[in-house]
C-alpha cells in the first residue's frame, strides 16, 4: 500500500482530529502528496520514433516531503552518509563536563 492510498483513505478521519493543530506547511505537504502522480500537475508525453510507441505518465509534486518524489535523493543521501562512516562499531556516549 502506498501512503497516497493512506492518505485518501484516512483523510477524513485526519480531518476531523487533527484539522485545528494542522500547520499550513503540513496542509500544503498533504495536499502535494495526494496529488503527486495523480493528473493535478499535469501529464508528460512520451513517444519513441522509431517504434512508433507512444504513452504518458503523471507528474509529480516534487515537494520535499513526499516519499514518490524524494525516495531516490534520500536512498542516494543515505548512502553516501553511510560511505563516510569508518569500518568500526560505533557507540554514543553521553557526560557532563564542569564548566571550568
Amino acid at each position: 500500500m502506498e501512503l497516497n492510498n493512506i492518505l485518501e483513505r484516512y483523510l477524513a478521519r485526519f480531518k476531523t482530529t487533527y484539522a485545528t493543530t494542522t500547520t499550513v506547511n503540513q496542509w500544503s505537504a498533504l495536499n502535494a502528496m495526494l496529488g503527486c502522480r495523480s493528473g493535478q500537475y499535469g501529464e508528460i508525453a512520451l513517444a519513441c520514433h522509431p517504434c512508433e510507441w507512444s504513452g504518458s505518465v503523471f507528474q509529480s509534486c516534487g515537494h520535499r516531503a513526499c516519499n514518490q518524489c524524494q525516495n531516490d535523493t534520500a536512498t542516494l543521501w543515505l548512502v553516501r552518509q553511510q560511505n563516510k562512516l569508518l569500518p568500526v562499531k560505533y557507540f554514543m556516549t553521553t557526560f557532563t563536563m564542569p564548566f571550568q
